[in-house]
């Protein structure tokens, strides 16, 4: 009788590598989705899911625009190819755990719901609103994967503060901060200049001069909050990587702060609008690891064991066995040993 098929189970280290790449591909994502809206090869290719009427690839009549959204639309299915095999090898785990399957999951669903948002911005002519959401579902996608990628690096159980509570609030408060940044962002962005398209496109009917103030005001209380952050780090007893993590944000931060006012001032050239828009998602990226890092994971479960030693020979001239007291000494020895392992392997 044939034994039914069995797919082979996954280590949790091919997990990690997975989830790292699709923290890279998500990342990578909205950077070309910026370039497409930058070049004005929003509608480059003019209808969805084809291309064009009868195809799913570009034509020629569509010049290089078409090549760009169609560019695009072939990572986007690399990446959609991705976020469907998580949610699967997440299920075949060697060790299944409850929050990696429900964190998988829901970047497939995201991305699902990307896939529609984004038809629907092609369908209605790149409409501010659309295009915003578009950009945001982005952001949350990377606030899954990045969760999901940390949780992947760590073991079950559960967790304890990196330092105090205050800590934890204050990088709360700071992944809210630069969310709010984010969404002012994608208001000045549809308010402004860039719409996506060559052809002129509905914009939001803000002042362009107020919304860039607004957004410019909320960049100036993130970076209060990311100086405030990378001192208490260092007082409050975080861990290193609490602290590596907010030095990495401050200098993303100060970069990205110098990118938006250069470009504001030089009439938001494209090339420095697409620096921004990778600053951002680096920013975003950055703000939500600090958060993360404040609270210890236990370690994984199924590290390598460490092979043993080469055993020394005994030294010439001396006996191979050991006397009464000797033997005693190692009894100790190997009762202290065998209690000692008991003690590591109790939970915290």
């Amino acid at each position: 009788m044939r034994q039914p098929l069995r797919l082979p189970t996954v280590s949790p280290v091919v997990f990690q590598r997975l989830t790292r790449v699709s923290v890279v591909l998500l990342a990578l994502i909205v950077v070309t989705g910026g370039a497409v809206r930058l070049t004005g090869s929003g509608l480059g290719c003019p209808t969805w899911p084809r291309c064009s009427e009868d195809s799913f690839v570009t034509q020629s009549e569509y010049s290089v625009h078409g090549w760009i959204e169609f560019g695009n639309r072939l990572l986007t299915t690399v990446v959609g190819a991705v976020m469907l095999l998580l949610p699967l090898v997440s299920l075949r785990l060697r060790e299944r755990r409850r929050d990696l399957v429900l964190l998988a999951f829901g970047l497939w669903l995201g991305f699902l719901g990307q896939v529609v948002l984004g038809g629907l911005t092609v369908l209605f002519k790149l409409h501010p609103a659309l295009v915003a959401g578009h950009f945001l579902l982005s952001m949350l996608l990377l606030l899954d994967v990045v969760a999901l990628d940390r949780r992947a690096c760590a073991g079950p159980g559960p967790t304890r503060p990196a330092g105090g509570r205050e800590l934890l609030w204050l990088s709360r408060l700071l992944v809210g901060v630069a969310g709010a940044v984010l969404v002012l962002g994608t208001v000045v962005t549809g308010t402004g200049p860039h719409s996506g398209d060559s052809a002129e496109a509905k914009r939001f009917g803000f002042d362009i001069t107020n919304v860039a103030q607004l957004h410019a005001d909320a960049a100036m209380l993130l970076v209060g909050l990311v100086i405030a952050t990378v001192l208490t780090v260092r007082v409050g007893g975080a861990s290193r990587a609490a602290v590596r993590a907010s030095n990495a944000l401050a200098v993303i931060t100060v970069a990205q702060a110098c990118v938006g006012f250069v470009q504001y001032f030089t009439g938001v050239p494209v090339a420095l609008v697409e620096l921004h828009i990778a600053g951002a998602t680096a920013l975003w990226i950055a703000a939500l690891h600090v958060w993360l890092a404040m609270v210890n994971r236990p370690a994984p479960a199924d590290l390598p064991a460490s092979p043993p030693g080469p055993r020394r020979p005994p030294p010439t001239g001396h006996p191979t066995t050991a006397g009464p007291a000797t033997a005693d000494a190692a009894g100790t020895a190997g009762t202290a040993g065998t209690a000692d392992q008991h003690r590591s392997k109790a939970p915290l």
